[in-house]
């Protein structure tokens, strides 16, 4: 599979996410939310438009903190999906801790977003086993990752498609 600006398979270009790719995270942004607000409308809400890709703008603008990772794909010259992730060095005082994985170091996955339109086109296969590579090149062991437990489309994709394991269950509760 591709790495950063490599191309993958079937015409997705991976990349680093860069200044000018702003409309195109909002316009995947939006796609995202819409698909999560219908499973869980309590705690997820669709984003504002207004002012969303200066928004997205000034967040690729900045500096990132050394280990970031955030990596688009695009397919057909557009934007077709995100990925940011950050690998953390091996805590220092792992030795100590109950988890195993905080003394390697590890890929923390943010965010993997991909346009509604090329949802199951592979783009979403391309950014993860890029991430990952990525990763893997600065010495991450192990990739953690979170996603909504009722999401009929990222839960299997983590599981059947890229191997990923459940390891907790995030509780919440209003007060």
């Amino acid at each position: 599979m591709a790495g950063p600006g490599e191309r993958a398979q079937d015409g997705i270009m991976i990349r680093p996410a860069r200044t000018g790719d702003g409309p195109g995270y909002a316009r995947v942004w939006t796609d995202a939310g819409r698909n999560f607000v219908g499973i869980d409308p309590v705690t997820l809400q669709l984003p504002e438009p207004d002012g969303l890709v200066a928004w997205f703008e000034g967040s690729l603008a900045r500096p990132r903190p050394p280990g970031s990772l955030w990596l688009v794909a695009e397919a057909g010259r557009e934007l077709a999906g995100f990925v940011h992730g950050t690998v953390e060095p091996p805590h220092p005082d792992a030795r100590f801790q109950l988890l195993r994985d905080l003394g390697r170091a590890r890929l923390v996955v943010g965010v993997l977003a991909v346009a509604e339109t090329a949802r199951r086109s592979g783009v979403g296969t391309a950014l993860m086993t890029a991430i990952e590579a990525a990763a893997r090149e600065r010495g991450a062991e192990v990739v953690t990752l979170d996603t909504n437990l009722r999401s009929p489309v990222s839960v299997p994709f983590y599981e059947n498609r890229m191997g990923y394991q459940r390891r907790g269950v995030i509780f919440r509760k209003e007060l």
